[in-house]
């Protein structure tokens, strides 16, 4: 993750809102994934994720900024690793690592984000307890648009096409409770 200078030195890689913007667009197409499979393994695979949810719950309530993100992080890769693919949940494994290193450099404070992080988690657990993996996947990546957002707004660059995110990405469906909300 870091990158070789001359001489043989490393430095810490300077990344870019693009960079962001492919890490988390890998992460929400891999997370959905991932967490489609969970669901059809059925809830009682779950016990990892609750358990690393309750971790989430204790930050949350502690308004621990720096504990929830890590937490958070552990929550995820609990998911990817329950999914019982490999393959794919290292690939994600690897991606949080190189997205720990992104929260690090740009040093992120989450203070105001511990009740959203709470929400948003419980919510995919909970659609994944109830064995609905479109709607977990869907909640999934309305969590993963919120952080791409939140993570891009840290950044200096104001150079990106304002519709990078969507075109990587995609735009997640409105919920059964959303949809109809607009129709009414």
């Amino acid at each position: 993750m870091l990158d070789l200078l001359p001489g043989g030195a490393t430095a810490v890689p300077a990344f870019t809102a693009k960079d962001v913007l492919d890490l988390y667009a890998l992460r929400a197409s891999l997370g959905a994934l991932l967490i489609r499979r969970v669901a059809m393994l059925g809830p009682e695979r779950l016990g990892p994720a609750s358990a690393a949810l309750a971790e989430v719950r204790a930050a949350a309530r502690a308004r621990d900024h720096l504990g929830i993100r890590e937490v958070d992080l552990r929550f995820q890769d609990a998911l990817a690793r329950t999914a019982d693919l490999p393959q794919a949940a290292g690939t994600f494994e690897r991606l949080t690592a190189r997205l720990r290193m992104f929260v690090t450099v740009l040093d992120m404070d989450y203070i105001q984000a511990c009740d959203t992080i709470l929400n948003e988690d419980t919510v995919v657990f909970d659609a994944l307890r109830d064995a609905d993996g479109n709607e977990a996947a869907r909640l999934w990546r309305v969590k993963i648009e919120r952080c791409v957002r939140y993570m891009i707004a840290q950044l200096a660059e104001d150079d990106i096409a304002p519709h990078l995110w969507t075109t990587l990405a995609g735009r997640p469906r409105p919920g059964r409770e959303e949809a109809r909300g607009a129709a009414h």
